[in-house]
């Protein structure tokens, strides 16, 4: 999601519009979870789709909603990819998460330069709203968004995934990354 603030920006930087779509050329949504026994780690990625939205850039700041289809994660693995999407996430009732920001600073001239800053935002997901805090980093010559934020799954009403004996951690990294056209 911290990425999807980077989006933001760039996008800002691209256009005098007041609001235009984000147009990419690639982007992805991956998330680590740690198992207990610590040893294990699990990974997933959006296949193939990033975050959509759109921005707005005001004397105030940027402002903007971006929404990722959570269907397309993967974590390699079908079974889990299934318990995920229906036992956790609730796809079919929730199938999106969006992330909302407002008023954040940063000016034309930031834009011009790489950069690393704090954001936050409201993030909705499995029908629950709450703020969440990160870093994102902003390429201006590639054009690039990064961003990275972490989020408790008990915060949004979702259960501790358990399985087999192997509990995932409540606290789940969040990474976004984004290609704009050029």
């Amino acid at each position: 999601m911290k990425t999807l603030t980077a989006l933001i920006i760039l996008l800002a930087c691209l256009a005098e519009v007041h609001a235009m779509p984000i147009k990419t050329t690639g982007g992805t949504l991956s998330f680590t979870a740690i198992g207990k026994p610590g040893f294990l780690k699990i990974r997933g990625d959006s296949k193939p789709a990033g975050p959509v939205g759109s921005v707005e850039f005001t004397d105030s700041g940027l402002n903007g909603k971006f929404t990722f289809d959570l269907s397309t994660l993967d974590t390699g693995i079908e079974m889990r990819n299934q318990h995920m999407k229906e036992k956790y996430l609730e796809v079919g009732k929730f199938p999106k998460a969006d992330l909302t920001l407002t008023g954040l600073k940063v000016t034309t001239e930031k834009l011009k330069t790489d950069f690393t800053q704090t954001f936050s935002g409201i993030l909705s997901l499995h029908g629950v709203s709450k703020e969440v805090t990160g870093q994102f980093t902003w390429s201006a010559a590639k054009r690039e968004v990064s961003a990275q934020f972490e989020l408790k799954v008990s915060d949004f009403s979702i259960d501790v995934p358990k399985y087999l004996g192997v509990t995932v951690s409540e606290k789940v990294d969040v990474q976004v990354f984004a290609q704009l056209e050029k």
